[in-house]
């Protein structure tokens, strides 16, 4: 029976090792995130030219683990950034969950990818949370669009490559 014959689901990739993120236990999920969140509360966040570490963590899991990425926890996760930011409640939210969501559509597909492959079809990911802000920021009279949003999301393409390498090494050593 041939490759095909067997149909698109039991096909691997072959070149899974050890520090293939299919291979990442809950606690280095949940705590990559729990990180993410935690760099995100810091003063230097709110730079320009300073990616959002969550959505680009929320993207990578949703990416290799989309079983163990919640919706439930995207949303819980925009609602704690919108308390940090004294955001509109649910922005966020809105957007971390479009984000997963785009993200686990687009699985199948960029786990055949190297990460600068993803970076450049993820674009569209990154930018749904920018789009949010200005589409919100219309809709409250605001009118007022800050170009950093933007440079947060394309900075988030970027450092795409080094992110999945920092998330797919988990700095344990492996005794013979």
């Amino acid at each position: 029976m041939s490759e095909f014959s067997k149909g698109y689901e039991t096909r691997r990739r072959p070149d899974r090792t050890f520090f293939d993120p299919a291979f990442s236990s809950n606690y280095w999920i949940y705590g990559s995130i729990a990180l993410s969140w935690g760099i995100g509360l810091l003063p230097f966040t709110e730079w320009p030219f300073f990616p959002n570490l969550l959505v680009m963590t929320l993207v990578f899991w949703g990416i290799y683990q989309p079983q163990k990425i919640y919706y439930w926890l995207a949303f819980l996760l925009g609602l704690l950034v919108d308390t940090d930011s004294a955001a509109v409640f649910g922005q966020n939210s809105l957007a971390f969950c479009l984000v997963v969501f785009c993200a686990e559509a687009m699985s199948q597909r960029l786990q055949w990818l190297q990460p600068v492959g993803q970076a450049i079809n993820i674009l569209p990911v990154f930018m749904i949370p920018p789009i949010l802000l200005v589409i919100e920021s219309f809709c409250f009279g605001s009118l007022q669009i800050d170009w950093g949003w933007f440079t947060r999301a394309l900075m988030g393409v970027v450092l795409w490559p080094a992110w999945c390498f920092i998330l797919t090494r988990r700095f344990i050593s492996l005794k013979s």
